[in-house]
């Protein structure tokens, strides 16, 4: 699992897709989904966002573990926790989340 800080995973953030939070991207660990924080916040599922697939709204019947499948139902406080990274704060309380998605070719 990564470690990063949250300051550095906001830069990181930032670097990758802009200072838009909503422009964002990350990979799901189970089925390869990607999905946006936008993607999640027009769910209504914002608090899910880069912990769980979005899948778990949009497409509940659909497996975890399946890659190519997705958006799957994968939930990242469950059982078999596959979130590769940990952010740490400052309070020293961590989250789990999603990896980063890689820009798409032709991004920049």
């Amino acid at each position: 699992m990564r470690e990063i800080t949250h300051d550095k995973w906001k830069e990181e953030a930032t670097a990758l897709f802009g200072p838009n939070p909503l422009a964002w991207r990350f990979v799901c660990p189970s089925c390869g989904h990607v999905a946006s924080i936008d993607d999640w916040v027009k769910t209504g599922a914002k608090n899910m966002a880069a912990f769980s697939c979005i899948g778990r709204i949009t497409n509940p019947s659909q497996g975890a573990f399946v890659k190519g499948k997705g958006p799957c139902n994968y939930a990242g406080g469950g059982l078999i926790g596959l979130n590769p990274v940990k952010v740490l704060f400052e309070d020293g309380k961590t989250t789990e989340l999603f990896e980063f998605a890689k820009k798409a070719q032709g991004e920049e």
